[in-house]
């Protein structure tokens, strides 16, 4: 009996390490007004807050968060051509898919798109 007390806390001890590891990690994608001209972006973050705020600092002043994710990958791609307002963004499992994604969003509108940020969550 004393054993299986012993097993049972040790088990339960381990699970407790495990656990903030298992969470989710969080990121984000802020843009400005101007459709994109300014940036922000965040990945690995414990909770969304913080990587709201953290993309939103990078951004800068009159930016919002147009995009979450929880798991995967995000990337955000921007059209280079002068005076044009074409953009995308995706989340996907790996990086790869989510820079396809936000690049077949961007070349629906744009003609000169280009990848400018991605990132992968770590867990």
């Amino acid at each position: 009996m004393k054993r299986t007390g012993s097993a049972v806390a040790g088990l339960l001890a381990a699970l407790c390490l495990l656990a903030p590891g298992a969470a989710l990690a969080n990121g984000a994608l802020a843009i400005d007004g101007n459709q994109g001209q300014a940036y922000g972006f965040s990945y690995d973050y414990p909770d969304m807050r913080g990587a709201e705020q953290r993309a939103l600092r990078e951004c800068g002043p009159g930016c919002r968060v147009v995009l979450r994710f929880s798991t995967g990958c995000g990337a955000y791609a921007a059209d280079q051509a002068r005076g044009s307002t074409a953009y995308g963004w995706g989340t996907a499992a790996s990086s790869q898919a989510a820079q396809n994604r936000a690049m077949s969003e961007c070349s629906a509108r744009g003609q000169r798109c280009m990848v400018r940020v991605w990132g992968c969550n770590s867990r």
